[in-house]
């Protein structure tokens, strides 16, 4: 059985905010060219990849309709596989306004967050869905999404530490 997980690639963002699961962000250039080079990656792997299942959001969708295209396997979509929202008064806010927020000052930990509107520990329950239902399967999701997963699937003890980059492959 193969599980790989693989973070959407390099989003267009020129304001450079806090866009979470807001809809309508897609891949930049450089983001399709990273996609194409993990399609590529996976395409000369010796990884048993039958299917992608992918987040519905435009990033994602858009990285794995160009990494379906390189593998000749279907998508499906799953709402399990969504970004995590984060802090409700970070979505739309740029890094400097979510530094000198009241929320980003009294964190103790980023398993510590509030107002969310579902916490990190669910995230994780609804990636689990997925990966326990499916095998050879390529899911294309959100940092904190993926982020979630591992951290307890590994029982981490620093959900900060590891983060996956844009378009990288993690095998679980």
């Amino acid at each position: 059985m193969t599980n790989l997980f693989l973070r959407h690639a390099e989003v267009l963002n020129k304001k450079n905010i806090q866009y979470a699961n807001l809809p309508g962000f897609q891949i930049s250039d450089q983001g399709k060219e990273q996609s194409v080079a993990a399609g590529k990656l996976l395409k000369n792997s010796n990884k048993k990849i039958e299917k992608i299942i992918t987040s519905p959001l435009l990033r994602a969708r858009e990285t794995s309709s160009i990494i379906s295209e390189i593998l000749k396997i279907p998508i499906f979509f799953s709402n399990n596989l969504t970004e995590w929202s984060g802090i409700n008064n970070w979505i739309g806010k740029t890094i400097e306004e979510i530094k000198s927020s009241q929320e980003y000052s009294e964190r103790k930990s980023s398993l510590d967050l509030s107002p969310v509107e579902e916490t990190l520990k669910s995230v994780y329950e609804r990636v689990d869905i997925e990966y326990k239902n499916n095998v050879n399967t390529l899911f294309v999701s959100h940092q904190d999404t993926i982020r979630a997963f591992t951290y307890f699937f590994t029982n981490d003890e620093n959900f900060s530490m590891y983060r996956p980059k844009n378009c990288e492959i993690s095998i679980y």
